[in-house]
C-alpha cells in the first residue's frame, strides 16, 4: 500500500451548517479509505449542538463471521474509562465523603508513600508508583490472561516500590486508577461496577455501557466487538484476548459511540457533577494538559476536553469542544491509532479549516536500494514518547519496519516516496538527509532522532 496526501479545505461558510450532506460526505471521504484498506473498523460519531453531523459504522465487528459494525456495537474504550472513575471520585467529594487532598493512607495504608500520596496525585497519575506488574519481564502479559479481583490487584500494588516522589512525575501506569477504584468501593460501600452503574450509567441512560469485572465473560456481552491488530502492511489478525478485570479503574469499560455522546452532553450541561467539580475535572495541573481522568487544551483558540484509549485490539478517541458544542467520537476494534490522528481532522472539517486527506494508491514495495540507506538505529532525547529511547529501522521482504512495526510508504505529488506511516501507531516517519545526502536523522512525528548505529 502506498499513501499520498492532499491538503483539503472546506469553505468557512459550509462549517455553519452541520449535518448537511456535504459535511457528512467530507468526513466519510476522509474515513472510508482507512476502512477499505484494513486500517479502521468501528464507529464515527459527530454532533454539533443539536445536530448529528455523522453517525456511521464502518467495517466488521467480527471479521471471521462477517458481522458488520452497527451503531449498537460495543467497544473496549481503554483509558477513556478513567473519565468515569474520576467522575465517581468527584461525586464522593461532593457528598463530603472524601477530599482530593486526603492522603491515600486514610484508605489503603499499606501502600508505599501512602502518607504523602493524595487523591489528587492519583487522579493526575502522579502517585510515583510504577505499573502494577512489569511489562519487561512478561509478568503483565501473564497477569492479563486471567480474571482478577480488585483486591488482588491492590495486593500487587502493595508490594511495589515508588519510582518517584508523589507529584513529581507523571506515570501512565494504571496503578493510580486501580487504587482510586478501591477507594470508591471503600467509601461508597458498593463494588466499583455497581457504583458506576447506579450513579453514572443508569442515571444518564447509558444502557450499552458497562464495567468488565471479575465475573464477566467476553462472549456473553451482546454486540461486543472482537479486537484485531495489524499484520504486515495490509493484513489483520485477532488481537490476543485479555481479561479486562485486570484493568479495573483505568481501562475496564466498554461502551458505544452514542452512549459516550450521552456522557459528553452531561459534561456540557453540567450533569452528574456541579459546575465547580466539572471545572476541577477539566483543569490542567502541573503545567501539563492532564486534569482528572481527561486532558484539556486550547488549540487554535478552541478549548477541547479529550481522552484517547488504546488497548489490545482497540483504539478510541473522545473529544468535546464545549464552546462550539461539538463532540467527536471515534471507536475502532483495530489497535491502530487511526482515531488519535483523525479525530482532529474531523473537527477541522466541521470548522472549515485545512486538513490532510489521505489518498490510497496502488500497492508496491520498498526497493532495497532505497531501504538500505534508511536502516539503523536512531537515538531520541528525553522528550520522545519513550524518553531517551531509540527507534530501529529494519527491512524484511520488501517492507521497512520500525521496531518491528510495518511502515506504509507515502508518496508525494510526483509519485516518489517522501515519508512513511508506522502502521501500529499511525505515526509519521520522515528520513532527513544531511549535506552529503545521507539519512542521518529521523523525524518521528514532531521528534527528531540522530542516527546512532548503522545495521550490521
Amino acid at each position: 500500500m502506498v499513501l499520498s496526501y492532499t491538503s483539503c479545505r472546506q469553505g468557512p461558510e459550509k462549517a455553519k451548517f452541520p449535518g448537511t450532506p456535504d459535511l457528512a460526505a467530507q468526513i466519510d471521504t476522509l474515513i472510508r479509505p482507512l476502512s477499505n484498506s484494513n486500517n479502521f473498523s468501528g464507529m464515527v460519531f459527530v454532533k454539533q449542538k443539536d445536530s448529528i453531523v455523522l453517525s456511521k459504522p464502518y467495517g466488521y465487528a467480527d471479521r471471521e463471521s462477517r458481522t458488520k459494525t452497527t451503531v449498537r456495537t460495543k467497544f473496549l474504550i481503554g483509558s477513556i474509562s478513567a473519565m468515569f472513575t474520576a467522575v465517581a471520585i468527584m461525586q464522593l467529594v461532593e457528598e463530603g465523603k472524601l477530599s482530593v487532598d486526603d492522603p491515600l493512607h486514610q484508605f489503603i495504608p499499606q501502600i508505599a508513600n501512602s502518607e504523602r500520596i493524595t487523591i489528587h496525585h492519583l487522579l493526575t497519575e502522579r502517585s510515583g508508583l510504577p505499573r502494577v506488574v512489569s511489562q519487561a519481564d512478561g509478568s503483565y502479559t501473564k497477569l492479563t490472561k486471567t480474571a482478577h479481583t480488585l483486591d488482588a490487584l491492590v495486593d500487587l500494588i502493595k508490594e511495589l516500590e515508588p519510582i518517584a516522589e508523589p507529584g513529581a512525575k507523571y506515570r501512565h501506569s494504571g496503578s493510580s486508577y486501580i487504587l482510586l477504584a478501591k477507594v470508591i468501593e471503600l467509601v461508597s460501600g458498593a463494588s466499583f461496577g455497581e457504583y458506576l452503574e447506579h450513579k453514572i450509567f443508569s442515571p444518564l441512560g447509558m444502557t450499552d455501557t458497562g464495567h468488565f469485572g471479575y465475573d464477566k465473560v467476553y462472549d456473553h456481552i451482546q454486540d461486543l466487538a472482537i479486537g484485531y491488530e495489524q499484520e504486515g502492511v495490509t493484513e489483520l489478525k485477532r488481537a490476543e484476548r485479555i481479561h479486562w478485570s485486570t484493568k479495573i479503574g483505568h481501562a475496564s469499560i466498554y461502551s458505544t459511540a452514542h452512549d459516550l455522546n450521552t456522557f459528553a452532553e452531561a459534561m456540557m450541561r453540567k450533569k452528574l457533577l456541579t459546575s465547580d467539580s466539572w471545572t476541577k475535572m477539566t483543569t490542567s495541573y502541573y503545567g501539563s494538559t492532564l486534569g482528572y481522568g481527561m486532558s484539556s487544551k486550547r488549540q487554535d483558540d478552541r478549548l477541547r476536553h479529550y481522552r484517547s484509549g488504546s488497548s489490545p485490539g482497540f483504539s478510541c478517541y473522545f473529544v468535546v469542544y464545549p464552546e462550539e458544542g461539538l463532540t467527536v467520537i471515534m471507536l475502532s476494534n483495530i489497535k491502530i491509532h487511526i482515531p488519535y490522528f483523525n479525530v482532529p481532522k474531523i473537527a477541522a472539517i466541521v470548522f472549515g479549516e485545512d486538513y490532510e486527506q489521505l489518498n490510497l494508491v496502488s500497492p508496491t514495495e520498498v526497493k532495497y536500494d532505497l531501504a538500505r540507506e534508511m536502516l539503523g538505529t536512531f537515538q531520541f532525547d528525553e522528550n520522545f514518547y519513550n524518553p531517551n529511547g531509540t527507534v530501529t529501522i529494519t527491512y524484511d521482504h520488501g517492507m521497512l519496519l520500525s521496531d518491528g512495526a510495518p511502515l506504509i510508504p507515502v508518496v508525494g505529488r510526483e509519485g516518489q516516496i517522501i515519508k512513511f506511516i508506522n502502521r501500529q501507531f499511525w505515526s509519521r516517519l520522515e528520513f532527513v538527509p544531511d549535506s552529503l545526502g545521507n539519512y542521518s536523522k529521523l523525524k518521528f512525528d514532531e521528534f527528531i532522532g540522530e542516527r546512532s548505529r548503522f545495521p550490521k
